[in-house]
């Protein structure tokens, strides 16, 4: 039974991939993205430190990669997937879903997983960009381009998360809104956590924001682990507390959007 309703969950699942995929603003951020992944060229045509500093060209070229994948990254990953919800989560498609033998939890885990296949294709073809730009000029196979942008996998996984997660509560436009706003306030966390620690005296409260603080996803800090493996900077990051954080946040936000999707069916 349990195997029955796991071959539905991965049908459904790749039901809101070919949905995600007919959206015509994925393939304009897609192209937008790739135009400027082609920018990286630049520094291997210029190639003068006044213009791009002391690095090497491979590496501002990195750095534009970079931005770009990051950037569109998190456009597709909230809006793409914003606009496959409203489509999907509709009152007759919602009634089709239902409908099926397979536990809610399930539906919206294929959802989940459906939305990051939509978002894995998209973060691979501009990795592979950004790599084959950087092969074409240096002759170099560059394999760290490809773990250090793996990251981005992950956190593609993470704003998928939010939005579904946000849907659950607010199913309307609002819910991409909030993502974008959790997902700044993520790169403000090392900032606010330095704040609190040197104002605030040790107690209640000061325990209260930091464990809040904690519940935010560290994407400054999984940026800073990315931009490691892709050798911008002399960075020491130790990956796997980081890494595992972001992984419980996901977890945590996949039982809350199981519970609220109970309620959710109910409207």
């Amino acid at each position: 039974m349990l195997i029955k309703e796991l071959r539905l969950a991965i049908v459904i699942s790749r039901d809101v991939c070919r949905a995600a995929l007919k959206e015509r603003m994925m393939y304009g951020f897609l192209l937008l993205a790739l135009l400027f992944i082609l920018m990286a060229n630049v520094p291997f045509v210029v190639n003068d430190p006044k213009v791009f500093g002391p690095e090497r060209p491979e590496i501002s070229a990195l750095q534009i990669g970079f931005v770009s994948i990051n950037v569109f990254t998190i456009l597709i990953a909230i809006f793409v997937s914003l606009n496959t919800l409203q489509t999907f989560f509709s009152r007759e498609r919602l009634g089709l879903l239902l409908s099926k033998p397979v536990k809610r939890v399930l539906i919206l885990e294929g959802v989940i997983l459906g939305l990051f296949e939509m978002v894995f294709l998209n973060w691979f073809l501009m990795t592979a960009g950004v790599w084959l730009v950087i092969f074409s000029q240096t002759r170099e196979w560059g394999f760290y381009i490809w773990t250090g942008m793996s990251v981005t996998a992950l956190m593609a996984l993470l704003y998928v998360t939010l939005v579904v997660f946000f849907y659950c509560i607010i199913p309307n436009t609002m819910a991409g809104i909030m993502a974008v706003l959790l997902i700044i306030a993520g790169f403000g966390v090392p900032m606010a956590r330095q704040a609190f620690s040197s104002t605030l005296p040790p107690g209640f409260v000061s325990s209260s924001l930091a464990f809040g603080l904690n519940c935010i996803p560290p994407i400054n800090s999984l940026w800073g682990i990315s931009m490691q493996q892709l050798r911008f900077f002399n960075l020491d990051i130790s990956a796997f507390p980081i890494v595992s954080q972001a992984l419980a946040v996901i977890f945590v936000l996949n039982i809350v959007s199981a519970l609220r999707f109970r309620r959710f069916c109910q409207l």
